[in-house]
């Protein structure tokens, strides 16, 4: 499935704890996944716990560069394609995406992104096709997204470091659950 070009929307990233995940798999319906999504981005506990991220719309050209150009949840190649829409899909629709990432596969998901460097990163942002990515990428936005990429890299790696799943949620511009 790809994305709807609706525009992208902020999107933010969770570490999960243990707690958080039995939450999570309790919600039930969309209603329910989004209030939790909501109730922790705004967590003073999550928040001064350095457990939420928010990446603005740098997720939509990170997974593009991480995978095949395009924002389909099954571009790409394992475990790239987990940084952002690749995992398992909480909520699927075209209001908004919620996506997890197992623990186990937080860890492999750390390790590769710590492969990327910044020339190589830079390099792949430019080279997107501007009519699929609906901007031509320059290389001043390509070094604030290089910055959002190496806050995404760390969250990850401190989730693999607490063994704990980490969230991606985002929300269609001008769309509500």
């Amino acid at each position: 499935r790809v994305i709807q070009e609706s525009g992208p929307g902020d999107g933010n990233y969770f570490v999960l704890t243990r707690n958080d995940a039995k939450e999570l798999f309790a919600a039930n319906g969309d209603e329910a996944v989004w209030q939790f999504v909501e109730k922790t981005r705004v967590s003073p506990q999550h928040r001064e716990a350095e457990l939420v991220l928010d990446c603005g719309t740098a997720w939509d050209p990170i997974h593009r560069i991480l995978t095949d150009g395009t924002l389909s949840h099954d571009a790409g190649e394992f475990p790239s394609d987990h940084c952002v829409l690749g995992g398992r899909q909480m909520h699927q629709g075209a209001d908004f995406d919620v996506i997890m990432v197992r623990p186990d596969v937080v860890s492999l998901v750390a390790l590769n992104l710590q492969i990327m460097r910044s020339g190589e990163f830079i390099e792949k942002f430019m080279a997107l096709d501007p009519d699929q990515y609906g901007q031509t990428p320059t290389e001043t936005s390509g070094d604030s997204i290089w910055s959002m990429f190496k806050l995404i890299r760390q969250l990850f790696e401190a989730a693999s470091d607490e063994h704990a799943a980490v969230l991606f949620a985002v929300q269609r511009t001008g769309t509500a659950p």
